[in-house]
C-alpha cells in the first residue's frame, strides 16, 4: 500500500473522493458484467457475450473502462450502446413475461434500471436552453422558488370492536 498525503483543501479531498467513488462504480459496473456472465450461463451455457445479451454486455464493459482512471471512452456512445442494449432487453423480457410469471421479476428488474438512469439523466442534464457549463441565459425568467411539501404524519385511531 503507498502512504497517502492527506488532501490541504476541500477541493481536493472531493477530487479525491470523487476518484475513489468512480473506481468503486467501474467495480460494481464490472461485477454486474460478471453476473450477466454467470447467468447467461447457467440459463444457456454460454457467456453473455456470445448470447442475446451480448449488446448489454458490451455496454456494460465500456462502462466499466469508461468510469475507470485508465478508460478514456466517448461517454455520449457508450451511454447509447448501454441504452439501446437495455431498451433491447426490456423488449425481450416483455415478450417472455406474456408466457411465464416468472419473466415479470426480471423485467421489472430491467425497467429500475432504465428508470434511474433517467431520473438520474434528468437530474444532471443542463437545464433547457442552457448548454453544459455555460451560464444561465441573462432574460431567460427565473424559476420560482420551490415549496417544500410537508410531510403527512401517520394518525393511529384506536379501532373498538
Amino acid at each position: 500500500m503507498t502512504e497517502r498525503t492527506p488532501p490541504s483543501t476541500p477541493a481536493e479531498a472531493l477530487s479525491e473522493a470523487r476518484a475513489h467513488a468512480l473506481r468503486a462504480l467501474a467495480e460494481a459496473v464490472a461485477a454486474l458484467r460478471a453476473l450477466l456472465d454467470a447467468a447467461s450461463l447457467a440459463a444457456s451455457r454460454e457467456s453473455a457475450a456470445a448470447s442475446r445479451l451480448a449488446p448489454l454486455a458490451d455496454a456494460l464493459a465500456g462502462l466499466s473502462a469508461w468510469l475507470s482512471p485508465e478508460g478514456g471512452s466517448d461517454a455520449d456512445a457508450l451511454l447509447r450502446a448501454f441504452a439501446e442494449g437495455l431498451d433491447a432487453e426490456i423488449a425481450r423480457w416483455e415478450a417472455r413475461s406474456r408466457e411465464e410469471p416468472e419473466a415479470r421479476a426480471v423485467l421489472r428488474a430491467f425497467l429500475a434500471v432504465r428508470e434511474v438512469l433517467w431520473e438520474l439523466g434528468a437530474r444532471f442534464a443542463p437545464a433547457r436552453g442552457e448548454a453544459a457549463g455555460s451560464e444561465p441565459d441573462a432574460t431567460a425568467p427565473e424559476r420560482p422558488p420551490r415549496r417544500r411539501r410537508s410531510r403527512r404524519r401517520v394518525t393511529r385511531v384506536a379501532v373498538e370492536g
